[in-house]
């Protein structure tokens, strides 16, 4: 499901809260595809990714890494819209943590961190249908899909290598996925990826690095009665004053609740009871809707064209079970440039 918010009236360029890894890729198409991360029944997988610093230097220090999102490769032949229907996985597990330099990688995942991971997600994970394309344009990359591996535990990054460990038990799909763009590792720029056809086990060298995006926002977000914290990711770059749609997804929410984004101009953290903070200053609340029977729901904030400046989102879900009535999300901020 996805709502319409009001138009905010802005003054400087609006970025979303997204890199691209590899940088170099971020408006150029990756070499191949890969499916590893969204194998289909019968086919578990574990990916490892490891991401040199540079790479992540667009990712100020003491954010929060909300989430992952990949793009189709450019196959030549058009899908306006996979998968036909939602693809379901019973359970996919990602650990993000600090690596060891990834030019020294070894075929055991964990002696691939610095210090022990975290584990930002688990249980269930259903990818929603239509939300990939292949325009299929010679030397364009594809649009991103409107997808995210949605951490229900934030990752705060403090610089340095990144590790990010996928691991399923391949998905409910009989069919073979699409795939996603990949480039060739390389330790020297970008970082290395290994990979297993099991779940767990001595990993190898994977020949494929994904084209992948990293979403960030800032502080924390508070639990719902079933200890779910909601979870806002940020979507959709608007640059050269060209005006467009920003996307934010509110995701690991109780399904069939009702949403609500809090826009403003000042980024805030106050305490409002409950274990819960006030993260931007509510200068307008926009009803996001009903959260689908995954637990997520989709705001659009139309720009118009030449409108430029910055602003701070939070969701936030009702919860009669909970002391204020609701729970709220980690905060996003677009940034100025």
């Amino acid at each position: 499901m996805r709502t319409t918010a009001c138009l905010l009236v802005l003054s400087s360029t609006l970025f979303a809260q997204s890199i691209v890894v590899p940088n170099a890729n971020a408006t150029v198409p990756g070499t191949s595809g890969l499916n590893t991360i969204i194998r289909n029944a019968g086919n578990p997988r574990t990916y490892q990714y490891g991401v040199n610093a540079a790479e992540l230097a667009g990712i100020p220090i003491g954010s929060v890494i909300t989430g992952v999102s990949v793009r189709l490769y450019v196959s030549g032949v058009s899908i306006p819209a996979w998968p036909p229907a939602d693809i379901s996985w019973t359970t996919y597990d990602i650990w993000v943590g600090p690596a060891n330099p990834v030019a020294g990688w070894v075929g055991n995942p964990m002696l691939n961190y610095s210090s022990p991971p975290q584990q930002v997600r688990t249980g269930p994970m259903t990818l929603d249908g239509g939300v990939f394309a292949d325009l299929a344009t010679p030397g364009m990359p594809n649009p991103w899909a409107e997808f995210y591996f949605d951490f229900q535990v934030p990752y705060l990054y403090l610089g340095g290598d990144l590790a990010l460990l996928f691991s399923h038990p391949g998905s409910n799909d009989p069919t073979a996925p699409q795939f996603p763009d990949v480039v060739a590792p390389n330790p020297a720029t970008h970082g290395v990826s290994f990979s297993q056809a099991v779940q767990g086990g001595t990993a190898m060298v994977s020949a494929s690095f994904y084209v992948m995006r990293l979403h960030y926002g800032y502080g924390a977000g508070c639990p719902s009665t079933a200890g779910k914290v909601p979870v806002l990711v940020q979507n959709a770059d608007l640059t050269g004053g060209a005006g467009g749609n920003i996307l934010l997804q509110i995701a690991n929410a109780a399904p069939g609740s009702l949403a609500v984004c809090a826009f403003g101009f000042t980024q805030l953290n106050v305490p409002i009871g409950g274990g819960c903070n006030l993260l931007v200053s509510p200068d307008v609340l926009v009803f996001a809707g009903i959260t689908n029977s995954h637990g997520r729901v989709v705001v659009s904030v139309p720009v118009a064209p030449g409108a430029v400046g910055n602003f701070f989102a939070q969701g936030a879900v009702l919860d009669a079970g909970l002391p204020l009535g609701f729970c709220v999300s980690n905060g996003a901020a677009p940034s100025a440039n």
